[in-house]
């Protein structure tokens, strides 16, 4: 009856020693199941950052003269004044306009500029209307006085310049564009898209 207690207690030993090992292999699954698996802090700082997220993007020119001049066709519709731009060393516009009872070609180089708030500056290099040469303060004073521009457009005929505040532009979903480079020559164009996450 010894051997048989002893052999018991030899049994009753290991089992309670193998439920032993059941009991904390289980406590130790449930605390890796119960743990959250959010990164609070990634989440906090990600909640803190919530108004804009910025996409940088490079382009080329020909890639964009296509969406200028879509953006151009769909905002200009209703405008007495027809245009089209032209990405090539310079910013080329080129358009027809009313004077003296006929519509008159125009064309405008522009050499652009990023500013440090992401947006353009173009600065005037030569102005024609039909075959003439005319000096920009008129013919820029006159496009300012007589057409109507999106209100991102400021043109400032005194300093022969059209400052583009890409910022403010009515684009959807609240995205803004802003410009890092604009390397006409070079074919260099890096803009950064801002996506609202409100």
């Amino acid at each position: 009856m010894k051997k048989w207690m002893s052999e018991w207690g030899l049994w009753k030993t290991l089992f309670f020693a193998l439920l032993a090992v059941n009991l904390v292999f289980a406590g130790i699954l449930f605390y890796w199941m119960t743990r959250p698996i959010k990164d609070t802090e990634s989440l906090e700082k990600l909640n803190r950052n919530k108004e804009m997220v910025s996409i940088p993007f490079s382009s080329n020119k020909e890639d964009l003269n296509r969406v200028i001049n879509h953006y151009i066709e769909e905002e200009t519709a209703d405008s007495p004044i027809d245009y089209e731009v032209l990405l090539s060393n310079n910013l080329e516009l080129y358009g027809t306009l009313s004077a003296f009872g006929k519509e008159v070609q125009l064309k405008v180089l522009f050499e652009p500029y990023t500013t440090e708030n992401g947006n353009i500056l173009l600065r005037h290099r030569s102005i024609q209307i039909g075959e003439m040469s005319l000096p920009a303060t008129f013919v820029l004073n006159y496009i300012n006085e007589k057409y109507k521009v999106p209100e991102w457009v400021s043109i400032n005929p005194g300093k022969k310049t059209i400052y583009l505040s890409l910022g403010e532009m009515d684009l959807k979903s609240g995205i803004t564009v802003e410009a890092k480079k604009f390397d006409l020559r070079n074919d260099d164009i890096q803009l950064n898209l801002l996506v609202p996450v409100e």
